[in-house]
């Protein structure tokens, strides 16, 4: 499913996204990966955060 939406961006973030683009992706590529780095690296941070504390739960 394809929704066309308007997302207003400097024109900075918009070169910044550009740039990454290329000329064989597309802008939705490019902000799903975006979006995967961000998850993965929140899930890093988690765990860092949890091994920092040094409490467990025993399962």
């Amino acid at each position: 499913m394809t929704t066309t939406e308007f997302i207003p961006v400097s024109e900075k973030t918009y070169k910044a996204i550009s740039d990454l683009k290329g000329p064989n992706r597309t802008f939705d590529e490019i902000i799903a990966d975006l979006v995967e780095h961000a998850k993965k690296q929140q899930l890093e941070d988690d765990v860092e955060a949890v091994l920092a504390r040094k409490r467990f739960v025993e399962l």
